[in-house]
């Protein structure tokens, strides 16, 4: 499941343009490029890449690169 999280990164580092990678924790909390618009952005991409939906429910608690890949990981 490595390539799921290797994509995940991928668009949160193109999204944020900053490097995330398995060593950082960054999340909407913590990091001030991960507005709205992005987290917008980074839903989309994220579903469009790994072909899944993310539940209306889901989206508020999707704020972290974790919560994220676990979320998509459950879906795949």
């Amino acid at each position: 499941m490595l390539e799921i999280s290797q994509k995940i990164y991928e668009i949160l580092s193109n999204v944020l343009e900053i490097e995330v990678n398995e060593n950082t924790q960054i999340s909407m909390q913590t990091c001030e490029k991960w507005t709205s618009l992005a987290h917008i952005d980074i839903i989309m991409s994220i579903e469009e890449e790994l072909g899944i939906v993310f539940g209306q429910d889901d989206l508020p608690t999707l704020t972290s690169q974790d919560s994220l890949i676990s979320k998509a990981k459950e879906l795949l």
